[in-house]
């Protein structure tokens, strides 16, 4: 499809054309292809995404690929979208980038191509470190606050840190990955990291989730459909993770029952796991409920009602409501998560990571939950429970 849509485009371009100007054209198309194939064809993604591109022609950062001929990418997408192959949608000042999503034909052509995402390669030296700060400006009601790349200079932290995610990657590209038996495309995991302002000196020590796995973004009703090494995977879990590390955060031992049992809540768990993670995350006194906590909330709760009852129930942590530890607990959780992960690449075991859970070959259930128990041991000296999560299997099979 690369090598039609570039002779398509070289032949509308007037003049003698010089090689390399061309060789570079090629890269952008293919790489263009390359992503819109993975927006439609990998699982998880929403219908009708669309690709999202930066065309300004700004100073490259550690974020954008020094081999990469940014400076031809907005005329190419032009090109592109001229004989057919996509759509543009321009940028709009300050709210959104560009944006492209294949034409009718193309994704028609996309849907019947022999190519599948195994034939997708990836380019060398992405970063996978990533560093942004909140912006500062005031979020509408219920979303978080927008944040900024930050172009940091390396630290030791920032070359360990990557050299970590490297080696789950280069693990995870080998594991056999599949979804209903087919390839998908090579893992490249990165872990985000947060600064609380853009004026603070560049550190790695809030947030450093993972993100990018195609497996983050499936619903718990199709994880059945996955595969590693050619079996189905378990769902394994650290049992209410977040409220255990606030306890420990305050210097506290964490509850042998269930944190998220707040009365009044039994009957909603979701709510309450939510409720919790708004609690801790917030720089201030909770005020007013988002619309999702509200629709996980049973009818009538309020704010001060949610933040009472959670209070009451958890006396020996409420002083950290309101402080903004949500992002400094992510990192111990992230950081229990990868030393787990290099464990268990050690191992031969290949894993999934879920920020809080990992998905398994089915036959190292036991296994990897006996490594995750003794883990969190390491990093916090006492053991989190693990739970293994029920995967829904159609027509009524359950488990495995």
């Amino acid at each position: 499809m690369a090598e039609t849509i570039s002779a398509e485009i070289e032949r509308g371009i007037p003049g003698r054309k010089r090689r390399d100007a061309t060789l570079r054209r090629r890269q952008v198309i293919s790489n263009v292809l390359a992503n819109l194939v993975d927006l439609r064809m990998t699982p998880g993604r929403q219908p009708g995404a669309r690709l999202a591109v930066a065309t300004a022609k700004k100073k490259p950062t550690r974020y954008d690929r020094a081999d990469y001929p940014q400076r031809i990418l907005a005329d190419t997408l032009l090109a592109m979208e001229e004989v057919g192959a996509i759509h543009r949608h321009d940028y709009t000042f300050k709210r959104h980038l560009t944006t492209v999503e294949p034409t009718a034909d193309f994704q028609r052509a996309i849907m019947l191509s022999p190519s599948s995402l195994a034939d997708i390669g990836r380019g060398v030296g992405a970063e996978t470190i990533w560093l942004a700060a909140r912006s500062g400006e005031r979020p509408r009601h219920g979303q978080p606050m927008t944040k900024v790349l930050v172009s940091y200079r390396d630290t030791s932290d920032s070359c360990r840190y990557r050299a970590e995610v490297e080696t789950i990657n280069a693990y995870l590209r080998a594991a056999d990955i599949t979804f209903d038996g087919r390839p998908q495309v090579p893992v490249s995991l990165r872990r985000g990291f947060t600064l609380r302002s853009p004026h603070e000196t560049p550190e790695f020590n809030l947030g450093g989730r993972l993100f990018g796995g195609f497996w983050m973004n499936i619903s718990s009703r199709e994880r059945y459909r996955l595969g590693l090494r050619g079996e189905p995977v378990a769902d394994l879990d650290y049992s209410a993770m977040f409220a255990r590390l606030a306890y420990l955060r305050a210097g506290q031992v964490p509850p042998n029952t269930d944190p998220y049992e707040i009365p009044g809540l039994e009957a909603h768990r979701t709510g309450a796991k939510v409720a919790m993670l708004s609690l801790l995350s917030r720089s201030s006194d909770m005020k007013q409920l988002t619309p999702e906590l509200r629709a996980a909330l049973p009818e009538g709760w309020t704010a001060k009602h949610l933040r009472e009852a959670a209070a009451r129930f958890h006396p020996r942590i409420a002083q950290l409501f309101g402080t903004d530890v949500g992002i400094d607990l992510m990192f111990a959780e992230s950081q229990l998560l990868v030393r787990l992960l290099l464990e268990l690449a050690a191992a031969d075991i290949p894993a999934l990571p879920m920020h809080d859970g990992l998905m398994v070959p089915v036959t190292e259930t036991e296994r990897v939950a006996h490594m995750m128990r003794n883990a969190s041991v390491k990093a916090f000296g006492v053991s989190i429970p693990v739970k293994e999560k029920e995967i829904w299997w159609p027509n009524t099979i359950t488990g495995h």
